[in-house]
Order: structure tokens, then C-alpha cells, then sequence
């Protein structure tokens, strides 16, 4: 993902993922592995869809799949280090 800015927030990513797989957003934290709590290839694509409707257009499936924990999204998805 480049640095440009993105609409995507910690916040707006758990949640996302909370309601994805039906949980609570207290059960995710940066360690949180998404395909041990549930998600699949298809919730994923609806994930990366939602937030490139949302303005995130450069979400990157591949890059997601790669590193399915919760903090390394919100590093990839917001641009932070």
C-alpha cells in the first residue's frame, strides 16, 4: 500500500471484522490471527471490497492473505508503522 492517506481507521477495521464474523470487537487485538477466528477466503473478499467502496481503493487481498493478524492490517491498511 503506498503512503497515501487512507479512509481506513484501527477501529473501523475491528469493527468490520467483528461484524464479519460475528463477534465481539473486544476479542480482536494486534496478536488476533483473522483465519483462526473464522475468516475465509470469501469474508476476506468481502472485507477488502467494503473498504475499497469506502475509499481505500489500493487494499490488497494477496498482501491480507499473507499476514492474517489484526495488527499488521491495520499497519498495511492505515499506513502506520
Amino acid at each position: 500500500m503506498d503512503q497515501q492517506e487512507s479512509t481506513l481507521t484501527r477501529e473501523r477495521i475491528i469493527d468490520d471484522l467483528a461484524e464479519m464474523l460475528g463477534l465481539p470487537a473486544a476479542e480482536f487485538d494486534d496478536d488476533t490471527d483473522v483465519l483462526d477466528m473464522g475468516l475465509d477466503s470469501v469474508r476476506l473478499m468481502a472485507l477488502v471490497e467494503r473498504w475499497r467502496a469506502a475509499g481505500s481503493a489500493d487494499v490488497d487481498l494477496v498482501t491480507l492473505a499473507e499476514e492474517p493478524r489484526v495488527g499488521a492490517w491495520v499497519r498495511e491498511l492505515t499506513g502506520r508503522r
